[in-house]
Order: C-alpha cells, then structure tokens, then sequence
C-alpha cells in the first residue's frame, strides 16, 4: 500500500535541500579552502604545447617530429609554503611571482626514438600563458666557445626582456660558472625584489649559458624551510603506497573466500565478470587517456620515451588494473552473496540500476540520498579546512588532483575513469565486502568501527592534510560516513556518495578556472554524479518500489534460498526428533542410568528409551533408521512410539521384535532398514536378557574391569515380513556396568582422516570405567571419544546409554 504523497514528498524535500546546501556551501568555501588554484586558467594543456614549442625556437631549432608530452606540474611544497604565509590574505600571494608557479604546464620534447631520459629541450606554460622557463638541453661533452662575464650579462637581459620580462623587478644578476669536459657553463641569477614569504626566502629568473650557447632560462627558488616542508609530505607518500598495495592483500583474502564459495555453489559469477569489464573498461580509458604524460619520469632500461609510454601502460593495465577489476570482482560476488542473507534490501537499488529498471523510486531516492550525502561531504570537508586554516591546517592544491587524470587532454572524462574503478573497488570490498562477511562473526558495531578505521587508513580521501597529524580526523570521518550510509542505507547510495564526493572535489578546479572548455569538462563529470537520480527522477514522488522478480534471482541466490528452505526443514524436523526422543533420570527401578545424544548436522534415525515394567524390570533400548533426513526421522518417530506401546503391553523380546520389524517392513518407503538392540534388566534377581537385529552389540563391564560384548543377533528389521530373534540371558553382578550405543561411537574420526574410533579404542575406554558411577562412566567415554576426533562434526547421530546396577 502506498504512502500518502506527503509523507513521500517530506523526506525527499529534505534530501533535495540537503544536495542544495551543499552544492551552496561547496561554491562558497572551496576557493577559501584552495587559495592557489589558479581562477582565470587561460590556456589548457593543447594551447600550451605550440606555446611552448615556439618559444623554444628562440634557442634553436628542434627536432623534426618530436616527440611532445604536456602534463601539469604542481608544487605541493611551494602552495603549503604559501598558505601558511597567507592564511589571512591569501589572494595577494596568489598573483604573485611565488604563486603563479604552484601550477604549470610542463612540456617537454624528445627526438624521434630518443631515449627515455634524453630530453632535447623543455618548457613550463603557466595557466595564464606566462612562460617561466625554456631549456635546451646540451650534453656535458659537448665543446662550445668561451664567454665573457660582461657579454653574458648583456645577452642574458637582452634575451629575457625579448620574453617579456620587466627587469625593473629584478635585481643585479649573480654569475655563476661551473666548468665542463669541454667547455664552461654560465648562470646568471635575477633575483626579484619581491618578498612573498620574507626576505629570508630569495627566488626569481636564471639564465644559462653551455659555453657561449644560450640554453633558456627558468625559475629558481632558494627556501631554507623547504626541505623541512618536504619531509611533511613524507608520511602521506607512504600512506599513499598503502592505497596501493592493500590491492594485493584484498585480491588474495577476497579470493580465498570466493574459490570455497564457489565451489559451495554460494556465489555467482555472471554479473561479478560484468562488473570486472565496466571496471578495467574505465581503467583502460584512463590509461589511453593519460599514459603519455603519467609515463614522464619514467625510464626503463634502453627504451625510448614512445616505449616506455606503451609498455607503461600495458604494464599499469596488467600489473595494477587487471588486479583491481579481479579483486571488484570477487569482492562483488562474495559481499553479494553475503549482504542478501542478512539485508537483501541493501542491493535492491543496485540490481534495479544494473539491470537497466530504474523506472521505479528506489533507484530515484537511492541516487539522491548518495548525491546529496556526497556533497555535503565534500562540503564539510573543504568547510573543515577553512576553520582550521588558522591553526595551520591546510591541504595543498597541487595534492587535490589526483594522479593522471589530470594530465589528459579531457580531464573531465579522465576523472571520470579515474573514479570509476576506484570507487568501485573501494566500496565493494571496504563497505559491501567486509561489513558483510565481518559483521556475523564481530557483531555491527565492532565490525563498523573496524571497518571505518581499515578504510580511513587504507582508502584515503582525495583531500590531503597537513601537518599530517590533522589528516587522521578527516580520514576516520569520511570512511564512517561511508559506513553509516552502507548501514543505514543501502549500496547504491553508498557508491554515489562515495563517487560524488570525490568527483565534485576533482572537478571544482575545472568549474572555477574560467575557461569554458575546462567548465565543460567539470560540468560533464559532475553530472555524471546525478546519473542515477536522473534516470529515475520522474518516478521519485510515485511510490513504485523495486520488487523481484523470480528471473531476477541470480542462480546462486536460488540455491542459497533452497538450502536455507531445506536448513529451516530440517532444523524444524531435528528439533521434532529431539521432542519426540525422552529425558531420562538419574535412576529408574534402582538402577543408576546416564545417557547422551547427539544428532549429526542432518535429521537422522537414531532412537533410546528406558522403559519401567510393573513387575520393577527395566526395558532398555537403542536403535538406528538407516540413512539421514525427513523420512529416516518419520520412521524413527514410529519406532519408538511403537516401542514404548508394545513394552507397555507385552515387553517379551520377542513381541517387541515382531512388532517394530512388522512396522518398519509395511512402513518404510524404498525399504528402509532399521537394527534395534533391546534388554529387559531384573535389579533384583541380577539377570539380563537381550536381543539385537542388526545392532552394535552391548557391552558389560564388571568391577574387575573386564569387557565383555553380550552378542546376540539377528538381521535387521525391515529385511523381511517375519522376523526370528534369540534371546540371551546373562547374570550381573553388583557395579556391572551395561552399555548401550550406536554406530556414531565406533565411526567417529577427526575431520579430514579415515582413522576410525573403532571397537579397541572403545574397550580399552571400557575397561577403565571399572568401578565409576554410570554418569562418570558416560562422561569418561564422551572425554575419550572427543580427544580422537577433535573438533570435527559427527557425520552420523551419537547415542550412548550407560546402566550400573547398585
């Protein structure tokens, strides 16, 4: 039954104010939050490239058909020098020379089949197009004429007012030389007169000379703090590796469990290979979409900078990618299989959108709930550092971009690929993967807190803090927000916060640069955030819920809902047997009696009772329905009603006999088989008569200690429509014990082993009862019988029935 349209239409109007406020708030606090990105980003990384290449001409020519890769260059030192001088008027510092070097493009040129590490020239466009530095590259050998101090200087201003360089800012150049195999270098060193961070911290413009060749200039930086500010980012590194080997510890600990899952038939593969392909599809994007630039600074062996792009790619795609979509796999398939037995609604979204029916409202307030909880995160987030940036509290502009996407040519996209398989892997194994599998063995609450502080280590945000020290408070809040909404939610909302969060903070540079092809870029990944919402919004108000249907049950979720059935049968039928089965006491007609069942992990047919006869006799007896499940137990049932009336009637062995083999051969389906072992004891006159049809033989322990097994058999019941038994009779003494039991004694075996308990272990067991009460007897032997197996479930029902006479 639906819900009234108002009660619908509240909780969603939060939501939406909710994805308003923060969107508001984001706007309003990340530039506050990131000072140095720059807000008027005139060129982008193609309009640098021919920039670049002709302003290089200045010093020569290049290479025909160079190899060219353009890539951001971002100084995470120099902005964390700057925010902390800026805290209280960072725009300032932003215009300056300092600031516009925190942000760069780098390109770099290479001969055709040059070597990786054999650059020819180089040079860094800053966002506005100001040049800072062009660099051919002279090998040390080579020989080159001599100059002179006084021409250097005059080239060198010459040269950088030809740039477009106001030597009015500078002051007088320091000459440098440094001597070479064959020539002498020269470098001249404009400092500016600025002082952005203090008189102490000197920068500016330097010219160099390979003898009398001109070579560029560039910018130089002399700090005394940097190095200080270099070791900050030691601990981020070595986290940030963490990110990337706990691949390989999730990829073999999610996999153990989906091997043994498998091949129990609890987990499918159909729509884990799925996710898998969207996953490294994405991944493989990325690479074509990045690799040039990502492969810079990179060198292996002999290979030339075009080789190491390729073969840097394929070996990211095989080494890194192709691992993470397994591990998304598996660890899709076992927190599947997992979450639908304890909160199969979680994925209800999910199956929704990936099964392409997202014409209903779980889709749509799934796809809300995660857009409006990941901008709010981000919000808080950068809100957080806004607050603290005047304890010294920052996160440096050139760490919010994350690796490659940043490079490409769409950056816009490259995010896109880049978060995909990321937040997919991140989420599926550390929300739906171990929140699942943890949570029944830890309980929710430890296992959410466990959860939250392995992700908030393992799985960083894209918001870097430092000092370091501030970072773990903002890791530790994102993971368990994470946790909050997979538990309180569901999955979908879970991955879309997720997404979105890291998505907004990515594309908040591309959306303030003030360049359209940039805003394009940011606009189209922060759509992508909506896409579930979006795709479902017309059905958001009209109460449609997502309901299953019987095709869309993957196969293994049919067989994990058959055996729960047949778990929930069988359960219900073992605790009949176990109703219908008798307590017994302590003593019955002066006789001491101890007892013990235990039913294997299926209904079996094992049956006792110790029935008192008019005449003070006692009737005792242990039986087995051969085989295990509803039909062996019906049987069971019906043998031992039957017992207990014909005993009542007529305890003869042979009447008992005749009835229960006449009930067992007319009743049981297929020919079912029973054995029985029954024994009439007088306390008084110390006798014992007995029959068995097919049972284990009793035993009798005397005082003395001797064991002996009182044989008398006959095949089984059910065999045939009559049955012929002889009795045996027997005399007892005073503390002779009698011992009743079936086959689950004597085939108990550790687990993994063919190592019986066997019939001698049982009497030498036997024999040092001599002389012990029939309850410590029963419990010397349950001791004996539990060293030999261990741990290991019985595979077929335990009775034990222990007599002593006084």
């Amino acid at each position: 039954m639906r819900a009234p349209e108002s009660q619908r239409l509240r909780p969603l109007a939060v939501w939406l104010l909710a994805a308003v406020a923060g969107a508001l708030l984001l706007a309003w606090a990340f530039p506050r939050a990131y000072p140095f990105y720059p807000e008027r980003w005139q060129v982008t990384r193609e309009e640098a490239v021919p920039i670049a290449l002709e302003r290089l001409r200045d010093l020569g020519e290049l290479p025909r058909d160079p190899y060219v890769v353009a890539r951001m260059a971002a100084d995470p030192v120099l902005d964390r020098r700057l925010a902390l001088a800026g805290a209280g008027d960072p725009a300032a510092l932003r215009d300056s020379w300092l600031g516009r070097q925190v942000f760069r493009w780098g390109v770099t040129v290479y001969p055709p089949g040059g070597h990786a590490e054999e650059w020819f020239a180089r040079a860094e466009v800053g966002s506005d197009g100001f040049v800072s530095v062009l660099s051919l590259r002279r090998p040390r050998e080579e020989a080159a004429g001599e100059l002179a101090a006084g021409e250097a200087r005059e080239r060198a201003a010459a040269f950088l007012r030809e740039q477009g360089f106001d030597l009015t800012l500078f002051g007088a150049p320091e000459v440098r030389t440094e001597e070479r195999d064959a020539r002498i270098d020269t470098t001249l060193r404009y400092p500016l007169r600025e002082e952005a961070l203090g008189e102490e911290v000197r920068y500016g413009v330097e010219v160099t000379f390979a003898g009398d060749r001109l070579t560029g200039f560039s910018s130089w930086l002399d700090d005394p703090a940097r190095s200080a500010h270099e070791q900050e980012l030691q601990l981020p590194t070595i986290f940030g590796s963490l990110n990337l080997l706990i691949l390989f510890i999730a990829l073999p600990f999610a996999g153990a469990l989906f091997v043994r899952r498998y091949h129990a038939g609890e987990v499918g593969v159909g729509r884990a290979l799925q996710i898998a392909a969207v996953s490294f599809a994405a991944s493989l994007l990325l690479v074509v979409a990045a690799s040039r630039p990502a492969a810079e600074g990179l060198s292996i062996g002999a290979l030339s900078r075009q080789q190491v792009t390729l073969f840097g790619g394929a070996q990211l795609l095989f080494v890194f990618f192709i691992p993470l979509a397994l591990t998304t796999a598996v660890s899709w398939a076992v927190g599947e299989s997992s979450c639908r037995e304890r909160w199969g609604g979680k994925l209800a979204a999910f199956d929704a959108l990936w099964q392409r029916r997202w014409q209903n409202a779980t889709v749509a307030r799934a796809g809300l709930r995660g857009l409006a909880i990941g901008l709010l995160i981000a919000a808080a987030t950068v809100l957080a550092l806004v607050a603290l940036r005047r304890h010294g509290v920052t996160a440096p502009a050139a760490l919010q971009l994350e690796p490659w996407w940043n490079h490409a040519r769409w950056p816009g996209l490259a995010l896109l690929f880049y978060c995909l398989p990321f937040v997919l892997f991140w989420e599926l194994f550390g929300r739906l993967f171990l929140l699942s599998v943890l949570t029944p063995r830890l309980g929710r609450v430890l296992t959410a807190l466990l959860v939250t502080g392995l992700t908030a280590l393992v799985f960083m945000p894209p918001v870097l803090v430092l000092p370091f020290a501030w970072a773990l408070p903002f890791w530790l809040s994102w993971a368990g927000v994470l946790v909050f909404v997979f538990l309180r939610y569901d999955l979908l909302a879970t991955l879309v916060a997720s997404y979105t969060a890291r998505v907004v903070l990515g594309a908040m540079p591309l959306l303030r640069s003030g360049h359209p092809g940039f805003e394009l870029q940011g606009a189209i990944a922060v759509l992508t955030c909506a896409l579930p919402l979006l795709l479902a919004l017309r059905h958001l108000l009209s109460g449609e819920e997502y309901v299953y249907r019987w095709d869309d049950v993957p196969p293994h979720v049919r067989r994990i809902a058959e055996r729960e059935r047949q778990r929930v049968e069988l359960e219900t039928a073992r605790n009949i047997q176990s109703s219908i089965l008798p307590e017994l006491p302590a003593s019955l007609c002066g006789l001491e009696l101890a007892y013990t069942y235990r039913p294997a992990t299926e209904v079996g047919g094992d049956f006792y009772d110790a029935l008192p006869l008019a005449d003070g006799r006692l009737a005792v007896a242990v039986g087995d329905v051969a085989g295990h499940g509803v039909s062996s137990g019906l049987v069971m049932s019906m043998a031992r009603a039957a017992l207990a009336v014909q005993v009542a009637h007529d305890p003869r062995v042979e009447a008992v006999f005749a009835t229960l083999n006449r009930l067992v051969h007319q009743s049981a389906r297929k020919r079912l088989l029973a054995t029985l072992c029954y024994a009439v004891v007088d306390p008084v006159r110390r006798t014992l008569e007995l029959a068995s049809a097919g049972h284990l033989s009793p035993y009798r322990v005397t005082g003395a200690g001797r064991v002996e097994a009182l044989e008398a058999g006959a095949y089984p019941l059910g065999v045939r429509a009559e049955i012929e038994v002889r009795a045996r009779w027997a005399s007892l003494e005073p503390g002779d014990l009698l011992v009743l039991f079936s086959d689950g004694v004597i085939e108990a075996r550790p687990g993994g082993s063919d190592d019986l308990y066997g019939f001698e272990r049982l009497e030498r067991s036997l024999a040092r009862q001599a002389g012990r009460t029939a309850a410590a007897a029963r419990d010397a032997l349950l001791a004996d019988l539990l060293a030999h197996t261990g741990d290991a479930p019985g595979e077929d029902d335990l009775t034990l029935l222990v007599l002593r006479l006084p």
